[in-house]
């Protein structure tokens, strides 16, 4: 699985009245092409708030398993 995958994964997780802030995030790191610590503390303080307690201890490695119903993944 890409980079991009897991992106997106994480994306499709949160709420739509969310995902303009996490839009601007992504055009100013883009337009910056900087690496700043404010910019990566953002992402993830926004990441923080929109988490969603789901009772599911594997959902992030299995998220296939859940969204699509293929088999789980051997645990590494």
């Amino acid at each position: 699985m890409t980079i991009k995958d897991l992106i997106q994964a994480e994306l499709e997780q949160i709420p739509e009245d969310k995902l303009e802030q996490v839009y601007h995030l992504i055009r100013n790191f883009n337009q910056k092409n900087d690496e700043s610590s404010s910019d990566w503390e953002d992402l993830g303080n926004l990441l923080e708030e929109c988490q969603v307690e789901t009772g599911v201890s594997d959902l992030s490695y299995q998220h296939d398993y859940y969204l699509h119903g293929t088999p789980k993944r051997e645990e590494i």
